[in-house]
């Protein structure tokens, strides 16, 4: 994988997020922290 491509990383994950491995991962841990905080900000 080129280092310079880009994906939009759903906050449910993906297949391919796996494909990618570890940095797979991490990233789509940090959408879905994210996307975990602006939930209790709604909430609120």
């Amino acid at each position: 994988m080129k280092e310079k491509e880009k994906f939009k990383i759903p906050k449910e994950g993906s297949l391919g997020l796996l494909a990618l491995g570890a940095q797979g991962l991490i990233e789509w841990r940090k959408i879905r922290d994210a996307a975990k905080v602006e939930n209790k900000k709604d909430e609120q």
